[in-house]
């Protein structure tokens, strides 16, 4: 459920919103911890048949091994734990892009809302991952970094950027994200009042050979 309007001001545009691409997002985000747990699973394996086994013949102590043995569910939980908690989040991820910030939504139980201002945005990316090639879906996630991403924890700082996950035509709105990003940004450090009816400096092009003659000159 989309509930974006929660947390928009007044006056607000929305330039884009949109949400992950369904298969994606529910295999994407849990590729390493899903083949750790296979492996774990494998090494359990030996230890699952031979319990099983032993029923055939009479023990049934076999089935208790395998119900009640913490390590063959820690082993499942790895595997199916985290694309089930992704489906059950999945219909209330959403995402939009304003003229003013870049809004996240999400939440199991009750909404949360994560809000980052473009004037504290340090970096951006786009990251196309296995399952986005696997499904071929044309999505891909943009990784959002700020000042506000960087957590202090025991072991140094952490960066936890913000990811608009599997989205569809992503370098397109990376596009987008990084042009109001930088008018925004220039809007707040040099305003429109202040700027100049032309301003060379912003179409300068750096020519090496010129500064070079320039330099010699003054020597």
């Amino acid at each position: 459920m989309k509930e974006l309007d929660k947390v928009l001001n007044k006056n607000e545009k929305v330039l884009w919103e949109g949400k992950p691409v369904f298969l994606p997002f529910i295999f994407g985000r849990s590729v390493a911890v899903t083949i750790f747990g296979i492996i774990w699973l494998l090494f359990m394996l030996p230890f699952i048949l031979i319990s099983l086994v032993s029923v055939l013949f009479g023990n049934f102590l076999g089935i208790a091994f395998v119900i009640f043995n913490p390590f063959v569910w820690i082993g499942i939980l790895l595997v199916f734990g985290l694309p089930l908690y992704n489906y059950l989040v999945y219909n209330h991820i959403y995402y939009a892009i304003t003229d003013k910030r870049a809004i996240f939504q999400a939440g199991l139980i009750g909404r949360d809302f994560q809000i980052v201002d473009f004037d504290q945005i340090t970096n951006a990316q786009v990251d196309v991952g296995v399952f986005d090639k696997i499904f071929n879906k044309n999505t891909g996630s943009i990784v959002v970094s700020s000042a506000g991403s960087v957590v202090q924890t025991q072991n140094g700082a952490v960066s936890r950027p913000y990811v608009l996950s599997n989205i569809t035509e992503p370098y397109e709105v990376f596009k987008l994200f990084k042009k109001v990003s930088h008018d925004v940004k220039t809007d707040i450090y040099y305003p429109n009042q202040l700027r100049p009816g032309v301003n060379p400096g912003y179409q300068t092009k750096y020519t090496p050979e010129a500064t070079a003659k320039k330099n010699r000159k003054k020597g």
